[in-house]
């Protein structure tokens, strides 16, 4: 009986297998389902992963995903920046939430996609348009996770920081970042498929590379075995990233959250 794993390591063994098994499954069915097919707009997987090896795995893959990458990566930290500053600033002046809420809201509201036509108007067709896209609509989600996170601190703390005499900067170090993080990087996790969707979208129409520029290019000329690729590729950057970005949660709540240590 003692040979036998814990509880705790069987259901870290299921996590990491369990998705795995999963995946291998939709695998074989999908590429089972798939070996007849004679649909032009949807091939069978075998040609979906040739093309995937010829497109993905050469030097086409620094020509076309890399600019992608590094539009997501910029315009995710510039909304990261705005929106942790101003949400920290909404959330601890609390009178002011009654003049910014309407607006908030408004924003909130509307379609990440709509932001790309005024977008164009201002900035052009050029990456300061698609990372500025990308930047406005990552912002929102961040902001008001941020909003929250810093409200989520608890009055007594707070208090008991004011009467010990902590500066301003201090409290929010040691109290009010402690409560917040969790929430900021909850808000940057829904930011991050927002930007990817904005990426390609913005890519999609206006644009001489990228993801966005490739799906284009092939779904337009019938090539669909490369388009299907691209989709292919999309999904797995997006587990990828996802994954990176939950890691850097965990290792920020070790370092600023509530039970930090140093």
């Amino acid at each position: 009986m003692a040979l036998l794993p814990e509880g705790g390591a069987v259901k870290r063994l299921l996590y990491a297998v369990v998705p795995v098994v999963v995946t291998a499954v939709f695998v074989v069915i999908w590429w089972a389902g798939s070996a007849s097919s004679q649909s032009l707009f949807f091939p069978p997987l075998n040609q979906i992963l040739e093309a995937f090896k010829t497109n993905w795995l050469s030097p086409d893959f620094g020509e076309i995903v890399v600019p992608s990458l590094w539009r997501v990566g910029l315009g995710l930290l510039i909304g990261f920046v705005l929106g942790v500053a101003a949400g920290a600033a909404i959330g601890v002046a609390r009178r002011a939430e009654p003049f910014v809420k309407p607006q908030l809201e408004f924003m909130r509201a509307l379609p990440p996609i709509l932001v790309i036509p005024p977008m164009i108007l201002v900035l052009g067709t050029g990456d300061a348009m698609k990372i500025g896209v990308i930047a406005a609509s990552a912002v929102w989600p961040i902001l008001l996770a941020t909003v929250d996170g810093v409200r989520s601190a608890e009055p007594v703390r707070q208090d008991m920081a004011r009467v010990f005499g902590l500066p301003a900067l201090a409290r929010f170090r040691w109290v009010i970042l402690p409560a917040a993080v969790p929430h900021i990087w909850s808000g940057v996790r829904s930011a991050t498929p927002i930007a990817f969707v904005v990426m390609v979208a913005s890519e999609y129409y206006s644009s001489t590379n990228g993801l966005g520029y490739f799906l284009s290019q092939t779904s337009t000329s019938f090539r669909l075995a490369d388009m299907w690729s691209a989709v292919v590729l999309l999904g797995l950057l997006g587990v990828a990233v996802n994954s990176l970005v939950a890691f850097a949660g965990r290792l920020l709540d070790r370092k600023f959250g509530e039970y930090a240590h140093d």
